[in-house]
């Protein structure tokens, strides 16, 4: 019999608005969009079988069809996500899952994430991590005080490079970088600093939580050369995924194994994924999820594309 996940999942982007975001990803949008959320629980399915019900909601139900034999529990584990960014975002830290659960409750997760640095003016930077020479102590006392931007190490990053940022990692992007971004199913978000904005309702400080859980570390930015025809580079990896880069020109071979989805946003081109019983064409910035019970399937085409899966 055959599985009704034997067939890749294309999913709806849901674009959201932000104080800082810019016009690369809706251009005829009133107001400057910043997130594209391309695979998460909430996305929903555009044809096929499954056609109007969310990520979310299939995986609950059918977790070891839809997520693998390497999920923890029936939660799509991965939230990911193209960023657009025109200014200065918030500086920002996140928990691990023990943090979450005791800062936030039972039931929360932690984040950590992964950036991928698709496009970026020159000069572009991000912050990623404390200076080195910044004692524990010291950096609690510069949260409390607001003046933890004293102590943020920048870095200047440049399309092709990966960041792999562990939970308690402080950060922030700026202006004139676009990327795609990989982290656990978690919104969970301690605001550290906001570049002097106006405090509102929904961009509070969150000072007292970001100095339990943010660490002395500085994250460590990785370049990438561009990819050779039918290459899967592997950039990062951690407990919570894997993420590669796929380039076209020779068909590119995968295979779920039932061990884990596969999820693929297209960055440019168009790619034919075909498998078992038929096909689909994806274009530039689409995403799909390949459920772990397809198992094997190709992808054709002159393309570049980012995969994500458990480890």
């Amino acid at each position: 019999m055959t599985s009704p996940f034997a067939a890749p999942l294309v999913l709806q982007a849901q674009l959201s608005e932000r104080v800082w975001g810019g016009r690369r990803l809706a251009p005829e949008a009133r107001a400057p969009v910043g997130e594209a959320w391309v695979v998460y629980e909430g996305n929903v399915v555009e044809g096929g079988a499954h056609a109007g019900r969310s990520l979310g909601e299939l995986s609950a139900a059918h977790p070891a069809e839809v997520l693998g034999s390497r999920a923890r529990g029936d939660r799509f584990p991965l939230l990911i996500k193209l960023l657009d960014c025109d200014e200065w975002l918030s500086v920002q830290v996140h928990p691990d899952d023990e943090q979450a659960r005791e800062l936030a409750g039972e039931g929360q997760l932690g984040k950590t994430e992964a950036w991928h640095i698709l496009d970026a003016e020159p000069g572009a930077e991000l912050i990623a991590g404390v200076r080195p020479d910044t004692g524990a102590e010291e950096l609690r006392a510069a949260i409390l005080g607001g003046r933890v931007i004293d102590h943020a190490q920048r870095q200047t990053v440049s399309a092709g490079d990966t960041v792999l940022m562990p939970a308690g990692t402080l950060h922030a992007l700026g202006p004139g970088l676009f990327l795609y971004e990989v982290q656990q199913t978690s919104d969970l978000t301690y605001r550290v600093y906001d570049w002097e904005r106006p405090a509102s309702a929904g961009r509070a400080l969150h000072l007292r939580e970001s100095a339990l859980v943010t660490t002395n570390a500085q994250a460590t930015v990785e370049h990438s050369g561009p990819p050779r025809p039918g290459e899967i580079q592997e950039l990062t990896r951690c407990d919570y995924f894997v993420l590669e880069r796929l380039a076209g020109g020779e068909a590119v071979a995968g295979d779920t194994r039932g061990e884990s989805f596969h999820a693929v946003t297209v960055l440019s081109g168009e790619v034919r994924l075909t498998w078992e019983g038929g096909d689909v064409t994806l274009g530039t910035l689409d995403s799909v999820v390949i459920p772990a019970a397809l198992g094997s399937y190709r992808l054709e085409g002159e393309f570049v594309a980012l995969r994500s899966r458990l480890p």
